[in-house]
């Protein structure tokens, strides 16, 4: 790989990488860099800082500004490209004659431009970003939120289709392959990751844990899912914590004695909490890509509590405990509250992620597909 070069570009400046997307890239630069491969990283900037350490891992790191003009709310190209375009991006992709990797629908504004075609181009998807985007919509109680994510997602629905141009589209769940199969040539390239171990811990923990980023609609609901279906019926301790929790979910947390949120915690102090948790506890709205918080968990985490669509077609079903309506949240969060979690269970996981969301292994994949000559 001594001579290999690779074009990034990153839909946000992937550190610190605190939810889904970031990981996926921050960790993916991480894993390719080791692998001895040239990064040149492009970085859109939205709500983070420009980050020194992403120096350590690429060649060159450039940052755009990204354009959140309301007039661009008017383009028929979705919101999310459009406002990540930029003349100097476009020109430092020229510079160096390597291939292109745009980290998900949001970098695809340049996919397949005449000045870069003769370039090899390929697209990382995070998810199937239409499903996601109408999944938002429905949840979202604000009028013209609802109406702007509505609007998106069909223009994303369209927009999608342009990624057939691409050489290929690593697609990060077996559910996403075989969507993107339908529309270009997909690979099946598993979630980059933190974690290279099982860290759990034998016996009982303290408290059942909610995990996620709070400003995502997605995330909210959950998280109210689980207090007014779920835990306003039993009186075990939950946590609920994450990036900026709204006034609302603190509102009606607060109502409950045995419920707390801790925002924006650090690194360290979210790897305390679920050490010291007893049951993760991770429902979702949607079953598009994979819930990076999962594989947290079951690398963290004791016994892990989701419902269906957290673990469709991931392959992790066999290391969880799944349930879908209220009460049989509530009759398995008492059956587990007494039941220690054992050497065995932890050896599972070992034998299963290990092997199968190995970082490296992943890296090697792609590598192959972007030079299947060397």
């Amino acid at each position: 790989m001594k001579d290999k070069h690779l074009h990034i570009v990153a839909l946000n400046i992937p550190f610190p990488a605190d939810y889904g997307g970031v990981i996926d890239i921050y960790y993916k630069i991480k894993s390719l860099s080791e692998k001895g491969l040239k990064i040149h990283l492009h970085c859109f900037e939205y709500g983070k800082a420009k980050a020194s350490i992403l120096n350590k891992f690429c060649d060159s790191v450039d940052y755009y500004p990204r354009k959140m003009k309301w007039q661009n709310l008017f383009s028929k190209t979705p919101f999310i490209v459009k406002s990540r375009t930029s003349e100097k991006l476009l020109q430092n992709l020229q510079k160096f004659h390597a291939p292109i990797l745009f980290e998900g629908l949001h970098s695809c504004a340049y996919l397949n431009n005449p000045l870069l075609q003769n370039q090899k181009q390929f697209v990382r998807s995070h998810n199937i970003e239409a499903n996601y985007y109408k999944a938002l919509a429905k949840s979202e109680t604000r009028l013209l939120n609802k109406l702007y994510l509505f609007t998106e997602y069909f223009k994303i629905k369209t927009y999608e289709s342009k990624l057939k141009e691409a050489k290929g589209i690593f697609s990060i769940s077996l559910k996403d392959h075989e969507y993107f199969s339908i529309i270009g040539t997909s690979h099946y390239i598993k979630a980059f990751h933190s974690d290279t171990e099982i860290t759990s811990q034998e016996g009982i923990g303290e408290y059942a844990i909610y995990h996620g980023n709070l400003s995502v609609a997605e995330n909210e609901d959950a998280a109210l899912f689980l207090i007014q279906k779920v835990f306003s019926k039993v009186d075990y301790p939950l946590v609920i914590t994450g990036y900026a929790p709204s006034k609302k979910l603190r509102r009606i947390a607060k109502s409950h004695n045995h419920i707390r949120i801790v925002e924006n915690p650090e690194d360290l102090i979210l790897e305390r909490m679920l050490k010291n948790a007893h049951i993760q506890v991770l429902p979702t709205l949607q079953d598009t890509g994979i819930k990076l918080k999962l594989l947290k968990s079951l690398h963290e985490g004791r016994h892990c509590l989701v419902n269906g669509k957290m673990v469709n077609k991931t392959g992790l079903e066999s290391l969880c405990h799944i349930v879908e309506k209220p009460n049989e949240w509530i009759e398995k969060i008492k059956e587990l509250e007494i039941l220690s979690f054992s050497s065995k269970e932890i050896q599972a996981r070992k034998d299963l992620m290990l092997e199968e969301f190995n970082t490296k292994t992943e890296a090697n994949k792609i590598i192959k597909i972007i030079f299947p000559q060397d």
